[in-house]
């Protein structure tokens, strides 16, 4: 039978088991700070208190946008290397690199289209409203 990580062995009390996981969970929680990501505080103390957050959110009017792009920009590289990585069995560099371009044409190709059709749409009801 495989046990779960978070399952001790040094007990043999159900009681003593939840006491044992409450006793390192205490001593290995970690709180984060609001003005520095992946420190953490030494106590629980002020963790309602959100003046850094209000103070960093005030001080970049770019920061939900920087932080948007990022994570975009991360989710993006994670998907391209989860392609890489399926497709690299088949495909060699140069057959992968043409699949990529053939999709971004695609994509171009679609978009043209959806934007003709709206431009169509915007200089009809220009024309009926002139």
């Amino acid at each position: 039978m495989v046990r779960p990580l978070f399952i001790m062995d040094t007990t043999n009390e159900p009681i003593e088991a939840i006491n044992a996981w409450q006793e390192w969970y205490k001593k290995n929680r970690v709180v984060a700070q609001m003005d520095k990501p992946l420190v953490a505080k030494d106590s629980g103390e002020h963790i309602h208190d959100t003046t850094n957050a209000i103070t960093t959110l005030a001080g970049s009017d770019n920061l939900l946008t920087d932080y948007c792009k990022a994570m975009s920009f991360q989710k993006a590289q994670e998907y391209f290397a989860d392609t890489i990585a399926e497709f690299t069995s088949d495909l060699s560099g140069k057959e992968l690199y043409k699949a990529f371009y053939a999709a971004a044409m695609a994509n171009l190709n679609s978009v043209e289209k959806e934007y003709k059709k709206a431009k169509d749409l915007v200089d009809m009801l220009r024309n009926t409203n002139a």
